[in-house]
């Protein structure tokens, strides 16, 4: 009798499958929510720094225990200082003195401000994709879009998506999606592809690449000839869990 009900308790859980907790709950989103995602949740930031204001990069706000609130998370190659041999990321907030959040699709103001340096101890810059990532606190970001951090790894062949404004020749694409392909993917790298008719050489590093669920599972970093190299969420979050915060405020 015991056996029959175990039977019986067996068929109906692969019956039930989703219910039983088997299956990937998730849900893959359409193009359109991806944009959606581009338009509401990715940024440029004017950069105020001791050598002056400059705009440069992709940025992206999660949302952060280890802040307690929303945190802006970008690449930390393009914030080294002119003539550095070498930069770290406890000599940031000496650096940075501010900046202020632009929709990078719209380009429009979002009324966001950095509030404080998320220090991360070993932020180093390419070629080491492996530790290139810096990260803020925000003022007035309330209303303002996260995206979710992504637990997976991407796998070879799948589809993947650069949140960013690339250039296309010399002119500014008005689009902030683009469509790439996975090459392969460790711990700290992603390599993909993506049409070469697009320039990521003027703004694009520290853009998020999205899977098709819509969440994080890096942001790019480089490029060559061939391929192009993305810093994984399963890396860069690390990195951030053994951040503290500055103690200067801007």
């Amino acid at each position: 009798m015991r056996r029959k009900v175990a039977a019986l308790l067996l068929l109906l859980c692969l019956v039930m499958l989703p219910a039983c907790g088997s299956g990937n709950d998730k849900r893959e989103v359409t193009f359109e929510e991806i944009e959606k995602l581009a338009a509401s949740g990715v940024f440029n930031v004017t950069w105020s720094t001791t050598e002056g204001e400059y705009s440069a990069g992709t940025s992206y706000l999660i949302d952060s225990e280890k802040v307690g609130g929303k945190l802006l998370v970008t690449a930390f190659h393009y914030l080294w200082p002119d003539n550095a041999q070498s930069f770290t990321g406890p000599e940031l907030p000496g650096y940075v003195k501010g900046g202020k959040l632009y929709y990078a699709q719209s380009e429009n103001d979002s009324g966001a401000s950095l509030k404080c340096n998320l220090i991360i101890p070993d932020a180093d810059a390419v070629p080491n994709i492996a530790k290139d990532v810096a990260a803020f606190t925000v003022k007035n970001a309330d209303g303002l879009a996260t995206l979710k951090l992504s637990s997976r790894r991407p796998e070879p062949g799948e589809k993947i998506y650069l949140l960013a404004r690339l250039w296309d020749g010399e002119v500014l694409n008005d689009n902030c999606v683009y469509e790439c392909q996975v090459v392969r993917c460790s711990e700290h790298e992603i390599v993909y592809t993506l049409d070469k008719k697009y320039g990521t050489t003027m703004g694009a590093s520290g853009g998020p690449l999205v899977d098709k669920y819509g969440e994080v599972i890096g942001m790019h970093m480089a490029g060559d000839n061939r391929y192009y190299y993305g810093h994984t969420t399963e890396s860069f979050a690390k990195q951030i869990d053994g951040g503290y915060l500055s103690d200067v405020t801007y």
